[in-house]
């Protein structure tokens, strides 16, 4: 009888440990709710969102792979993910500061040539701070561009990028945020010119390798193209980004499991040597009434709960991302879709339940 319990227990033990993580009802009601609806009304075609705390990481899949393929997404499916690709870019820039052959608060024109002679207001010149801040009075693209779509930089050229700011004058970072992916064209370019070495090679190296990011990917090797996640938009399957030689602001894919590593790094719940360019880019450095930013996130105070959250987002033409994380209560969250739209409250809801969702119908 004893002997029959114990495989009897063993057998629910060894079922128990065998069941697919992340069950969607393990979500808060309103969110998995949310998800499935905004996949329903054609918003986003498939949708996973991953969770990390101190009782380790969680994934949670919705909708399908692309029109044809009806598999759920899941933790190791490749998303494009826009603009999250820019705290991947600063991290790498406070990485080295730490190593000291770069500064944040060096003068922009010190690293890149063509804006030797380009002076702000009162005679100050933007730094990098200013550039991963936002604050340097840039627009939000070069007026030079050959086309205007979500790939206008596919043909762009550092020869483009140097003609067009050999006529430019900063404005010498003005304590205003003016959201600006030019200006993670000259951080990417001043790092390359003081580095001798492409941004995308630094990145892998500095940041990639050393947080075992291995399904991150500028290029996705065709071994694994068959997990790459189809774009969406408006009913129709989208071309993939392409950003040519300015990967910097916008070009990295990636999984729900790789951007919660990045992530865990941020609070502490993964190891890493990058403890000092993280701590680094968690500073508070600017805000107004608007945002508050760090060198590498925008801060949300919630005033409801007394919390306090960073967060990015990003999107491409067929893909919206969002990543957040509260360092005080160790917790962090990413949601990738392909689609567009009503992302970012999904994971807010889920850090902070004061949250406002929206009733997406």
């Amino acid at each position: 009888m004893i002997k029959f319990f114990s495989l009897f227990i063993l057998m629910i033990v060894t079922i128990l440990s065998n069941l697919p993580a992340g069950n969607a009802n393990e979500l808060p009601e309103d969110v998995n709710h949310q998800a499935q609806v905004r996949i329903d009304t054609g918003y986003h075609l498939g949708t996973v969102i991953g969770i990390i705390d101190n009782n380790g990481s969680r994934f949670y899949g919705f909708g399908q792979m692309s029109l044809t393929d009806h598999k759920k997404p899941n933790k190791n499916s490749i998303f494009e993910i826009g603009s999250l690709t820019k705290p991947f870019t600063t991290l790498l820039l406070a990485a080295l500061e730490t190593e000291g052959k770069m500064d944040f608060n060096e003068p922009v024109k010190n690293y890149v040539p063509a804006l030797r002679n380009a002076i702000g207001n009162n005679g100050k010149s933007s730094t990098l701070k200013n550039l991963v801040t936002h604050t340097a009075g840039l627009p939000r693209n070069p007026d030079n561009t050959r086309r205007d779509d979500s790939n206008r930089f596919a043909d762009y050229t550092v020869q483009d990028l140097n003609e067009f700011l050999s006529t430019y004058s900063f404005e010498g970072g003005t304590p205003e945020y003016s959201y600006s992916n030019l200006g993670f064209l000259i951080l990417e370019h001043a790092i390359e010119n003081e580095l001798k070495s492409s941004y995308e090679t630094l990145l892998q190296e500095k940041i990639l390798d050393r947080l075992n990011l291995n399904d991150t990917h500028f290029d996705v090797p065709n071994s694994k193209r068959q997990r790459l996640v189809a774009g969406f938009r408006a009913g129709e399957i989208t071309d993939e980004v392409n950003l040519g030689e300015f990967p910097a602001m916008g070009g990295l894919k990636s999984t729900a499991e790789d951007m919660l590593r990045f992530l865990g790094a941020q609070i502490g719940l993964v190891p890493s040597n990058l403890h000092k360019p993280i701590k680094l880019i968690q500073s508070e450095v600017y805000s107004d009434d608007e945002i508050s930013m760090s060198l590498g996130w925008e801060i949300l105070k919630r005033e409801e709960s007394g919390k306090t959250i960073y967060k990015f987002s990003g999107g491409t033409n067929g893909f919206v991302s969002f990543m957040a994380f509260d360092a005080e209560a160790q917790i962090g969250v990413v949601v990738l879709v392909n689609g567009t739209r009503y992302f970012s409250d999904l994971a807010l809801k889920i850090l902070d339940p004061t949250y406002p969702l929206r009733d997406v119908k």
